[in-house]
């Protein structure tokens, strides 16, 4: 009975926590997002401007409110790039898309 119950809440345990989603989950998505864009210069002469956007949205503190609003502003500027090739503003869009699901996700409880 006991090892029954503990194969149970373990179970229980792992699936709660490989689906759970966490803010600082996000915070890391983010960051690794920001340091791809700088590596690869994705954001053309908007760099700087860019980096800052996604520095914030990364930033503990920050409020869900201001993560999404820099990070869509990352994806919609992406998109109307013309110093950059459509491939680096794809992929400058694809990731604050990825970004934004994650925040989403932890906004919705999943």
């Amino acid at each position: 009975m006991q090892l029954r119950f503990v194969v149970l809440a373990g179970a229980l345990l792992a699936a709660g926590s490989a689906h759970a989603t966490t803010v600082a989950d996000c915070e890391r998505v983010v960051a690794q997002f920001e340091a791809h864009v700088g590596r690869r210069g994705l954001a053309g002469r908007e760099a700087p401007a860019v980096l800052r956007k996604l520095a914030a949205a990364a930033a503990p503190r920050a409020s869900m409110s201001d993560r999404l609003r820099e990070l869509r502003e990352v994806r919609d500027r992406a998109r109307v790039r013309p110093d950059v090739s459509r491939f680096d503003a794809d992929r400058l869009a694809r990731g604050a898309e990825v970004a934004l699901l994650c925040l989403q996700r932890v906004r919705e409880g999943r």
